[in-house]
């Protein structure tokens, strides 16, 4: 994984975690729910970036992302942060 792509799966997990925080906080000391959680998005992500990605990238996942898969993917994701507040 290069380093902007895991970059990008950091700031997408991160989105994620702090739009569940905001819905339903976890002590920052409770460690096994935060990885609990963390797991969760995890596998929530793999399953998001799989249904939004067009046919030709997940054929070939070693090809870079265009800016429009991106984008694609930045919707995605900010969408579901959306969802999980409560604002959409």
């Amino acid at each position: 994984m290069s380093e902007g792509t895991h970059s990008y799966y950091d700031w997408q997990v991160s989105t994620l975690m702090l739009a569940y925080d905001a819905v339903d906080p976890i002590a920052r000391d409770d460690d096994a729910r935060l990885e609990e959680r963390e797991k969760a998005v995890a596998v929530e992500l793999h399953k998001m970036v799989h249904e939004t990605l067009p046919e030709d990238y997940k054929r070939n996942p070693s090809r870079d992302f265009p800016p429009a898969v991106v984008i694609l993917l930045t919707k995605a994701t900010l969408r579901r942060a959306s969802e999980i507040v409560g604002l959409v």
